[in-house]
């Protein structure tokens, strides 16, 4: 991308004979380590001169038990429509698979890119359930977004590739950062080159950078996919559907406890939960386009009425109508002790009082204030929206009952508590991480 060839290549450390003097410690090598460890990461750090930004030594640590997290990620956001992933270990093939996707994002990190929660909202929703589009693009312009895997196709649609590539955005990245600018210019003549280059892509989305650190704008989210939410969050539902009642079957060891039915039923309602996080923030969710002075547009602006009213009508009917489905009695009995159901309720309540936090009511206001009743989705009609289901008619089950108490101590909460910011915590940084 930036016009260099074999500027990156690997090779095998040395032995003790070959080179007594190598250390994965020297910092004259870039190694990848492998950390024989329980800790389900890996990781991609640089040291870099403030001077010039150079990056003067990098290496990665992959902790081996990332392989069983990879595995639980791809079998939970995959199994719907991926046969070869329905067992408890998967081939070394598969797992190789995994690892290289791992691994790129992580190169990415030591050539100095950082996170790119936006990348993924640049493709529809409908076009992660095209196998012309995926087998082509993967599931979001950059590796270096959390995107994960391809929750979104469902069966029958003929999807085969599920995670991220190297994309649009990466190369482009990489281009930006590291070609050579023929002429013998200053910095400064570079910098207006670069900045050309910006403006050039500025709002064509697949090269939309997000940052990480702030749950304002829907867009910039971790683990989601898609440009829509509650529809790409529709379809994840109707896979973990079908994955669930056949989680024993699936992960069938001959000779071993249920600890790994145990393991994914969990990681479903984790799923399940995420799936609530990624709605949520589009309810007084704002959008962050940040300018220089000579651009043009809004750097803030919220969303309109529709969206947020289409992410409570998705509460209402995923979340507030108790989803009954997440109850398989039959796989239950083999290891839950009676906690997993408080886990259920759990992701209700907790859910309900964050879309009731007040800085959200806050921004609610604002937007109504500065916007007026017309455009702006306002904080009577959140009340209405979500008390038309949460007391909806009829004889309340404990889940319904469970939600209502959480409906109620939270009002009571709003009425008689002042602020939930700590003491001395800025007004600015609450609102820059969306608090």
């Amino acid at each position: 991308a930036a016009g260099f060839k074999n500027a990156i290549f690997g090779k095998q450390a040395p032995t003790p004979q070959e080179d007594p003097q190598f250390s994965v410690e020297d910092s004259r090598y870039s190694v990848v380590r492998y950390f024989a460890s329980d800790i389900a990461n890996a990781y991609g750090p640089h040291v870099s001169d403030p001077r010039t930004g150079q990056i003067l030594e990098t290496h990665i640590g992959w902790y081996h038990n990332v392989m069983n997290l990879l595995r639980n990620w791809y079998f939970v956001q995959t199994a719907a429509i991926n046969p070869e992933v329905r067992k408890a270990k998967f081939s070394d093939a598969q797992m190789g698979e995994l690892i290289r996707f791992v691994s790129s994002h992580e190169i990415g990190h030591t050539l100095g890119l950082p996170h790119n929660f936006g990348s993924s909202y640049a493709y529809p929703v409908d076009s992660l359930r095209s196998k012309a589009f995926t087998d082509k693009h993967g599931t979001a312009p950059s590796i270096m977004d959390y995107a994960r895997f391809n929750y979104i196709a469902q069966p029958g649609d003929g999807v085969t590739k599920m995670h991220p590539q190297i994309g649009e955005y990466d190369k482009w990245s990489i281009k930006w950062g590291y070609s050579w600018i023929p002429g013998n210019k200053t910095a400064e003549q570079e910098k207006e080159i670069l900045n050309q280059w910006t403006l050039k892509n500025a709002g064509n989305p697949l090269y939309f950078y997000g940052r990480q650190g702030t749950s304002l704008d829907p867009r910039l989210q971790s683990e989601d996919l898609g440009d829509n939410a509650m529809k790409a969050s529709t379809y994840g539902i109707a896979n973990l559907k079908r994955i669930l009642p056949n989680v024993e079957k699936w992960t069938y060891q001959k000779g071993k406890d249920y600890s790994d039915l145990k393991e994914i039923y969990t990681e479903i309602v984790g799923q399940y939960n995420r799936y609530m996080g990624h709605v949520l923030t589009n309810v007084g969710g704002m959008s962050e386009n940040f300018k220089t002075y000579d651009q043009t547009g809004p750097v803030y602006s919220y969303l309109s009425k529709a969206k947020q009213k289409e992410a409570v009508s998705f509460f209402n009917q995923q979340l507030f109508t108790t989803p009954l489905w997440l109850i398989n009695n039959d796989q239950l009995s083999k290891f839950d002790n009676g906690t997993l159901l408080n886990r259920i309720k759990a992701v209700q309540a907790n859910t309900l009082v964050n879309l009731l936090a007040a800085p959200r009511i806050a921004r609610l206001l604002d937007n109504e204030t500065k916007n007026g009743t017309a455009k702006a989705y306002t904080l009577p009609e959140l009340f209405k929206d979500i008390k038309t289901s949460v007391f909806a008619a009829g004889r309340p089950d404990a889940f319904k009952r469970n939600l209502q108490r959480a409906y109620v101590d939270r009002l009571g909460y709003l009425m008689t508590t002042e602020s939930e910011l700590p003491p001395g915590f800025p007004v600015e940084s609450a609102a820059s991480y969306g608090l």
